[in-house]
Order: structure tokens, then sequence, then C-alpha cells
């Protein structure tokens, strides 16, 4: 009993790292990617969630919240989001592969999988962060607002990290079924 639970698989680790390791060089190999598709998918999404309109510019979309004007650029792109969502997914999806063979795959497929959350969980916080910039941030001295702004973000995605944890531990997690 004592032996399985202080027993490290590095096999896990494994395939978090390539997961990040593959996303990271796709990243620096096709720098449009964290415009094109991070930026604009999340954009999009909150568009089509929020039921304002995404005007593409050159530094970015534009998404028009109660008259106010909120320019989504590189810097809303959550690929670190993204990158820390492809490590907990290849970490649990390892725990499928059944042999080292297998890792490559959970990794890649920790990657491909990291995208679609990504794009949603910041569509979410684009859209928090709009509604606090028109409710909130103008009621409070300007000094606060980039502070505001970062926390309105951490209050996003850190939830949702644990929340992919919770949900990959208690249902990933292999069944024991006890027979006659």
């Amino acid at each position: 009993m004592m032996r399985a639970l202080t027993t490290f698989r590095v096999h896990r680790l494994f395939a978090g790292a390539v997961a990040v390791t593959c996303g990271m060089l796709l990243l620096h190999l096709f720098p449009r990617l964290e415009t094109e598709l991070f930026v604009g998918g999340a954009a999009r999404l909150a568009s089509l969630l929020s039921g304002v309109a995404a005007v593409r510019m050159d530094e970015g979309w534009a998404l028009s919240f109660s008259g106010q004007l909120m320019i989504v650029t590189a810097a809303c792109s959550a690929t670190d989001f993204s990158l820390m969502t492809a490590a907990l997914l290849g970490w649990h999806f390892s725990r499928w592969a059944r042999s080292t063979w297998l890792l490559p795959a959970a990794a890649a497929g920790a990657l491909v999988v990291s995208v679609p959350l990504t794009l949603s969980i910041n569509a979410l916080r684009l859209i928090a962060v709009a509604q606090m910039h028109c409710w909130v941030i103008p009621l409070l001295p300007s000094v606060y607002g980039h502070f505001l702004h970062m926390i309105t973000g951490v209050a996003v995605f850190l939830p949702a990290l644990i929340a992919l944890n919770l949900l990959l531990e208690i249902y990933g997690r292999p069944r024991v079924t006890f027979r006659d």
C-alpha cells in the first residue's frame, strides 16, 4: 500500500513535458497561430456568446461592450494557459497509455484537446473582463484598473484549471471492480 502511494510515475511527467514542448515549438514556428487561432478564435467565440460584433483590426480584434470598445490583442491570447492545460491533460492522458510507445499519442491528444478548452475559457475571460470594465473598474481610481483586469483573468483561469483537474481525477481514473 505504501509503495503505491510513494511511487512516482515518470511517464506522466514525460507526456506532459512533450505536450508543452511541442506546443511551444508550434507557437514558435508558426507565430500566426497566436494571433489567428487563439486571439481570433477567443474573440469570435466571445462575440458569439455575448451577442456583440467582433471586428478584425490591425492590433487584434475589437469587441464593443455597452458602447465601450475592447481590443483583444496578442497579450490576450492565453497561449500560456493553453500550454498549462496541455501539460495537465498530458499528465492525465498518460494514464490510459498502455505502453511507452503510446505516450506521444497521449501528448498529441492533450495538445489537440487543450486548444478548444483554451478558446472557450478565454472567451469567458474576455466577457468577464469586458463586464468589469463596464461596471466595476470605472467606479474605482484608475490606478486599480490594470490590477483588476489581471485579477479577473486569474479568477477565470485558475478555477478552470482546478475544475479540469478535478474532473479528470474523478472521472478519468480506471474503475476498480470487485468480482466474486
